[in-house]
């Protein structure tokens, strides 16, 4: 893969959708204009990726740039994780930093005064600049999580539920969720900023730290329950080399978990939405089972020996495959 939103244009994708015969959007100045901020934005991305930075300093302008969920320019606590994570501090002294100015806050009853959510934006935002292959940096960023978890309020034991159910962690998560790379207009780096992401979520999910399981369901369905085609947006080549290299993070990082989970996920009211439902290739229930895991595999392992997937996105399909072999193995002993 190359560092170019491959080919298709924001432009040729935008105004193929204005001419669109579902929607029927005409071409008008909204169209226009978003077409010229995509492209202003995609010209920023590419500058950043062109410069001699390390790829976590350039994930760190491309955020901006894109907008994702991050901390505060001015966060206190963003400081502190990268402290951690470099080393320059221990893990207990990084703790301590966190929680002091809250159980400070707790104590005086000013709740209110506790932003949680640049906690855990400073968190994510560390696990998208590592790489999901450097697994020792994304565990101690998890411990990090895990100290938080365990850490007790001195004298006020009665607000311990406020760390052990990492309050907003989940909401957060989820924001974060919604920045996913897009086939043919995104940039690799991009893409790998993602699955650097779901890696996290899948060690905490496999760590029982928090669980984010339904994430590896909505990576593995875009990944491989989708027959994946050519269309005006993208090529299927595109949109396997986005999608699966996040999907496989979920096998690195919590595939025991994930392997023995059985849940049926079909909702009770109709009205209800249904995001444990499977693509058009996963024929089964909303659901995590072997036989769902099962399909994943045989899918990650079709991919890994198809000769119209990329090498890079091959690789990794096939290691996807071997640790949910070793998850099998692991189960059985």
């Amino acid at each position: 893969m190359s560092d170019l939103p491959h080919q298709i244009t924001s432009y040729d994708v935008i105004a193929r959708a204005s001419h669109c015969n579902i929607c029927r959007i005409p071409q008008t100045s909204t169209v226009t204009t978003k077409m010229l901020r995509i492209e202003e934005q995609n010209k920023k991305v590419r500058d950043i990726i062109a410069g001699d930075q390390d790829d976590a300093t350039k994930i760190d302008a491309i955020t901006k740039v894109r907008g994702w969920f991050g901390p505060h320019d001015n966060s206190s606590k963003y400081p502190i994780v990268q402290d951690c994570l470099d080393e320059r501090i221990k893990l207990e002294e990084a703790t301590m930093k966190l929680v002091t100015p809250i159980d400070e806050s707790i104590s005086a009853e000013r709740l209110d005064d506790v932003d949680f959510m640049d906690l855990w934006y400073s968190i994510i935002h560390s696990a998208r600049r590592i790489h999901y292959r450097d697994i020792n940096a994304h565990k101690s960023l998890a411990d990090i999580v895990l100290q938080f978890k365990e850490h007790s309020i001195p004298g006020n034991e009665k607000y311990n539920y406020l760390y052990s159910s990492l309050t907003d962690f989940l909401m957060a998560s989820r924001e974060a969720y919604n920045d996913p790379p897009t086939p043919g207009l995104s940039f690799d780096l991009e893409i790998t900023a993602w699955a650097n992401l779901n890696f996290f979520f899948a060690l905490l999910t496999g760590k029982e730290i928090a669980d984010n399981s339904l994430f590896a369901i909505w990576a593995m369905r875009q990944a491989l329950e989708i027959p994946h085609e050519d269309d005006e947006q993208s090529t299927a080549l595109q949109k396997y080399d986005t999608y699966v290299p996040a999907a496989a993070t979920w096998a690195f990082g919590a595939q025991t978990v994930l392997f023995s989970k059985e849940e049926d996920l079909t909702p009770r009211d109709k009205k209800q939405g249904n995001p444990g439902r499977g693509g058009t290739l996963w024929t089964g229930k909303a659901e995590f089972s072997q036989s769902r895991w099962h399909f994943w595999s045989e899918r990650f392992a079709e991919i890994g020996m198809s000769e119209k997937i990329s090498e890079t996105t091959k690789v990794v399909a096939k290691d996807a495959v071997e640790a949910m072999e070793r998850a099998a193995t692991f189960e059985k002993m």
